[in-house]
């Protein structure tokens, strides 16, 4: 794909006034949809435009109204951001930004920050997948001292690659569901460390044995779940993994040169689901068998019982059922007992971030009694005051 083709075509083909822009980017917003042997004659000036899919470009195109200004603000967007260093801190602020206070208010959204996120997913799963990388390496070292006879060596080498294989595997049939995903942040943090360490396990395996055939990465968008209730939000999610994805087929190919993966077309960018999580059936979100490893993760809605809307109302009293009393509980008390029935009977650990309300007054009574029938904490941290790169941030 040619670099900068969206960009030149607007400086070429739109008036200076704007006035043709809209007509130019429905032309655009059609043909992505379109694979290149399928496109007319016609459109000979559209054809250095990639075949896009991943569903993007389905629906049509919704008219706007541009004006001199505008126009020259989306040229620049394509000429001076280098679209490679977006990441979800900015994606993040952009939904919090674009979201009104009072709407983030009512549904509870909270963004995430990237150490935040860190916190949750290192004890969670990265510290164990990562430890039993260093592991292997460290043997690795230790094989080639020169008191090693070459019988040994060669018989560590080859235990040592087996078991990078096998851990390989294992990163890349991880399932990870985020039950309040809002713009995928969690999910977006979590692919990209899961593809960093796999590319450290490639980086070893080739220095063990050189493989026959160029090396690709294994870690699948649709092994990473989410479930949102506000449409915008997932369409954030959804581009987020997308860009997430090509980022680190940029990281792999300068670590491990020759490893290019086609981004082009897309496919579906992981399982992101519209809807109610309360309301929903998670196993139905993430098939699994009882092998399956799962992780369970996020920012889920806090809201006290005074501040929750009729409807979150009904959704905790639908979920709690007469085993928590849902009038005077937080909302995000949902997600910990869904979560919590979950797990009991998966192969799977949850870990949410939360207010510190849940674990003081008669909360703790009405919770945590319940709750621990299902589960048993293995990490915690003890209250922080929470901030955020968002325009405006929520504490």
């Amino acid at each position: 794909m040619k670099k900068s083709v969206f960009t030149n075509i607007l400086k070429a083909r739109t008036n200076d006034d704007g006035s043709n822009l809209n007509e130019i980017i429905t032309a655009v917003f059609a043909v992505l949809d379109v694979p290149i042997d399928a496109r007319s004659t016609k459109e000979n000036w559209l054809l250095d435009l990639p075949y896009v899919n991943g569903k993007l470009f389905r629906e049509k195109h919704t008219s706007l109204l541009f004006t001199r200004n505008s126009r020259k603000l989306l040229i620049e967007a394509g000429e001076l951001l280098n679209w490679q260093e977006i990441n979800p801190d900015i994606l993040g602020s952009m939904i919090q930004s674009v979201a009104s206070a009072e709407n983030r208010h009512v549904t509870g959204m909270h963004y995430t920050s990237v150490p935040n996120i860190m916190k949750v997913i290192k004890p969670l799963f990265l510290d164990k997948v990562t430890n039993a990388f260093e592991s292997l390496k460290e043997r690795l070292e230790q094989s080639n001292e020169k008191n090693i006879t070459e019988k040994t060596r060669n018989a560590n080498r080859k235990d040592i690659l087996n078991s990078l294989n096998v851990l390989h595997e294992r990163i890349s049939s991880i399932k990870f569901l985020d039950p309040a995903s809002g713009s995928g942040n969690f999910l977006i943090i979590a692919y990209k460390e899961i593809r960093r360490l796999e590319i450290k396990i490639i980086l070893l395996e080739q220095e063990i044995e050189q493989p026959d055939q160029m090396p690709m990465s294994s870690i699948r968008l649709d092994n990473f779940n989410g479930i949102e209730i506000d449409d915008f939000a997932h369409e954030v999610a959804k581009i987020s993994l997308w860009i997430a994805e090509h980022q680190m087929n940029m990281e792999m190919e300068e670590a491990i040169p020759g490893t290019i993966a086609q981004l082009l077309p897309l496919k579906d960018a992981g399982n992101i689901i519209i809807g109610n999580s309360l309301r929903m059936d998670w196993d139905k979100v993430v098939p699994h068998t009882s092998e399956d490893e799962i992780y369970i993760m996020g920012n889920p809605p806090y809201l006290g019982a005074k501040l929750q809307s009729k409807q979150q109302k009904e959704d905790l009293a639908y979920v709690l059922g007469s085993s928590i009393n849902s009038k005077k509980v937080d909302y995000i008390t949902g997600w910990f007992y869904k979560g919590s029935q979950f797990i009991a009977k998966s192969n799977s650990q949850l870990a949410f971030v939360s207010t510190n309300s849940i674990n003081q007054g008669e909360q703790v009574s009405l919770i945590w009694s319940n709750l621990l029938k299902y589960t048993k904490i293995s990490f915690a941290y003890t209250s922080f005051k929470w901030g955020n790169s968002a325009k405006k941030m929520l504490v």
